[in-house]
C-alpha cells in the first residue's frame, strides 16, 4: 500500500484533520488517477455497506460446533441409528387424535404439491426457439460528488438524475465543512448543479467540464461511464 492508498484510506475512515481534508481534496481535483482510485474505494465502501449483517444464534453455533466434532457418517449410519435409538412413548386417545391429525394434513399437503402431467404440443414451425425473459442489467456507477463550503446549514444536488430536483439528492457534512454524497448513475453524461442553503445555485468548483443552461448560467457536467 502506497502513500495515497493511505491518505484515502485515512479519508474513508475520517481520521483527516479538517486541514487535511482539504488538502486530499485538493490533490483529486488535481489528480485523475487519484481521483479515479478513490472513486473506486467509495464504490467499494458503499457496496459494503448494504450486505446483510446476520448475526447467528448461539444454539446455531454450538449445533454447528457438534456437527465438527463429530465424527462424519453416511447417511445410511445417521438412518440406522435414529430408528434404532430407544425411545420411551406416551400414548393416550388425545395424542392419537392429534397424530392423525397431522398426518393426514400432510398427506393433503403433499398431494398438491404433486404437479399434473404435462402434455408437450408439437409446434408447426420446426424453427421455433424458446423465449428468454430475462433481461440484462443495465451497468451502473457509483458517483461521490464533494462541496467544500464550512458556513452552509445545508447542501443538496440537483441535476439531471433526480429531475432538477433539490430535495431528492441531499448531502452529509463531515470535518471542515465537507458536504458529500455518493449516488447511483448509469452510464451517461448528466449536468446538475449544488443547492445551498435552498436557495443558492452554484457550479461544483470540482467539475472538469461545464455547460451553459440556456439562461446565462454554467451547469456542471458529469460524463458517468463503467470504467470511471
Amino acid at each position: 500500500m502506497d502513500d495515497q492508498d493511505v491518505l484515502i484510506q485515512r479519508f474513508l475512515d475520517q481520521d483527516l484533520t479538517p486541514d487535511e481534508r482539504v488538502q486530499f481534496l485538493e490533490q483529486v481535483d488535481a489528480d485523475p488517477g487519484l481521483r479515479r482510485e478513490w472513486l473506486n474505494l467509495e464504490m467499494v465502501v458503499a457496496e459494503a455497506g448494504r450486505l446483510p449483517r446476520i448475526t447467528p444464534s448461539k444454539q446455531f453455533t454450538a449445533r454447528v460446533l457438534a456437527t465438527l466434532d463429530a465424527e462424519p457418517r453416511g447417511v445410511l449410519d445417521r438412518l440406522v441409528a435414529w430408528v434404532t435409538a430407544p425411545r420411551t412413548l406416551q400414548w393416550n386417545l388425545g395424542g392419537a387424535m392429534v397424530a392423525a391429525s397431522v398426518v393426514t394434513l400432510a398427506v393433503a399437503g403433499l398431494l398438491q404439491t404433486i404437479p399434473e402431467r404435462i402434455v408437450e404440443v408439437p409446434t408447426s414451425s420446426p424453427s421455433a426457439q424458446p423465449v428468454s425473459f430475462e433481461q440484462a442489467q443495465e451497468p451502473t456507477t457509483y458517483v461521490r460528488l464533494v462541496l467544500v463550503q464550512p458556513g452552509a446549514k445545508s447542501v443538496s444536488v440537483a441535476g439531471d438524475f433526480n429531475g432538477w430536483n433539490p430535495n431528492r439528492t441531499s448531502m452529509e457534512r463531515s470535518d471542515g465543512g465537507v458536504w458529500t454524497t455518493t449516488i447511483r448513475l448509469k452510464p451517461g453524461r448528466y449536468q446538475y448543479m449544488f443547492v445551498i442553503d435552498g436557495k443558492q445555485w452554484m457550479a461544483d468548483p470540482f467539475a472538469t467540464e461545464d455547460a451553459g443552461d440556456g439562461f446565462g448560467s454554467q451547469n456542471a457536467v458529469l460524463d458517468v461511464s463503467t470504467t470511471l
